[in-house]
């Protein structure tokens, strides 16, 4: 169903088990992948690293025994590139508040900076946060591609998750800059604009080229994907040798899942080519009637 290819690395298992009329099924072990490679129509992953402790009884998994079930990618490689990819979990599934499963360790660097989460514990009571440590907005703005405008410093902030709210993923939300950037509008669309509304013409022409010194953004996101951002940016506008200072007040809503969708991370046509024109040669002579194992 995943439509994966696995490449390349090492995976060994070792399972004990037992069943009776008494205790019903028990089992416990673990797995391990060293060196993983996959890749996927949409995604390459390499360098995988996956330890899998495990028992099971009384129809519950208990992950992580010794030692906690562990994730390690070296790189994630779709639209945009996350490297030094951490992840370890360990606890009950089904879990109770007498066994909860707690995802901690989470890290990835991604955009040019760093994005982590302490801990996360179901059944959950409280917001999970995700830190978001010195993101590249250029790199952003060149994943999304969006042709009104272009974007360029740095951002950080904090995003408290939520998974088992009835309204909200992400709640009370923020991001800032910690230093400098800049806004610039596409010239094509800022002379629509301004030719459409001569009132805001003014408005637009200032926004043309901005240096924003601070900015304060306020984010939400409904369990439905309902994105809602609320922006307070101030800076200075530089237009044909003039500079004024600016405050700005935008607002935005858009369906995160939809824009998701419409994204474009990997083309099908060109994974499948790349995959099966990298094979290794098979030693089939010119002439002889190799066929690819199916």
């Amino acid at each position: 169903d995943w439509k994966m290819a696995l490449r390349e690395g090492r995976f060994y298992a070792q399972v004990a088990f037992s069943a009776a009329a008494e205790q019903g099924f028990e089992a416990g072990g673990h797995g391990v992948v060293k060196g993983g490679s996959a890749w996927m129509p949409d995604n390459r992953l390499d360098g995988v690293d996956f330890v899998l402790p495990f028992r099971f009884s009384d129809s519950t998994w208990q992950l992580g025994t010794r030692g906690p079930v562990t994730l390690r990618i070296a790189s994630v490689k779709n639209q945009v590139e996350a490297q030094n990819l951490t992840a370890d979990l360990q606890g009950w599934y089904p879990w109770s508040e007498q066994q909860p499963l707690i995802l901690s360790n989470v890290n990835v660097d991604v955009l040019g900076g760093n994005i982590s989460m302490q801990q996360l514990r179901m059944p959950q009571h409280d917001a999970a946060l995700l830190r978001v440590n010195n993101i590249s907005s250029s790199q952003l703005i060149t994943a999304i591609n969006p042709k009104q405008f272009t974007l360029s410093g740095r951002v950080n902030g904090a995003l408290p998750l939520w998974l088992n709210d009835p309204d909200w993923i992400i709640r009370d939300g923020w991001l800032t800059n910690p230093g400098p950037m800049t806004l610039r509008l596409d010239k094509d669309m800022a002379d629509a604009l301004a030719r459409d509304n001569m009132a805001a013409g003014a408005a637009i022409n200032w926004l043309r080229y901005m240096e924003i010194a601070r900015s304060w953004t306020r984010l939400n996101l409904t369990n439905l994907g309902v994105l809602t951002l609320r922006a307070e940016l101030q800076g200075t506008s530089r237009l044909d040798g003039k500079s004024n200072t600016v405050r700005l007040n935008y607002q935005h809503q858009e369906n995160l899942f939809t824009l998701w969708r419409s994204l474009r991370f990997g083309d099908n046509l060109q994974a499948w080519l790349e995959q099966h024109a990298s094979l290794p040669d098979s030693g089939c002579a010119a002439g002889d009637n190799c066929e690819e194992p199916q």
